[in-house]
């Protein structure tokens, strides 16, 4: 169990080490980047940080540095599951975060958690409004 849960955390920092290179070898200092990711890992984990290196967080950014309380909630065998794997991340040179849809409350969630009548998979849409700053000429 140990060797399989080392290979998960190594295979999703691979992944985001992959999305980092591939935004930085596709994308020039004057392009707007704009990801919508799941990246399977809370922030401060080491995908996480590798993915935010270059790219800023839309959420951390509209709620003052925090993140939102959760982006997927669910119920496994195993229990209760209540994580932020979600973001939207921007290349914030030509970039502006105006704000962000806040999760949903727990009362809206529902105590059988996600996926709900609200919300059809186990995780919750975010939503930013983005705005492009143009470059003067």
């Amino acid at each position: 169990k140990q060797w399989y849960q080392r290979r998960v955390r190594e295979t999703r920092l691979e992944a985001c080490q992959d999305l980092a290179a591939f935004v930085e070898e596709h994308s020039s200092p004057n392009d707007m980047v704009i990801l919508g990711v799941d990246v399977c890992e809370e922030p401060g984990e080491p995908g996480y940080i590798k993915l935010t290196n270059n790219l800023r967080d839309a959420y951390k950014f509209a709620l003052d540095g925090k993140s939102p309380s959760f982006t997927t909630w669910r119920v496994r065998p195993m229990g209760e599951e209540k994580y932020i794997n979600d973001s939207i991340l921007y290349s914030d040179r030509h970039v502006r975060v105006l704000q962000a849809l806040d999760v949903p409350s727990e009362k809206l969630i529902g105590q059988s958690r996600l996926p709900s009548n609200l919300c059809g998979s186990d995780h919750v849409p975010l939503v930013a409004d983005i705005q492009r700053i143009l470059a003067e000429t």
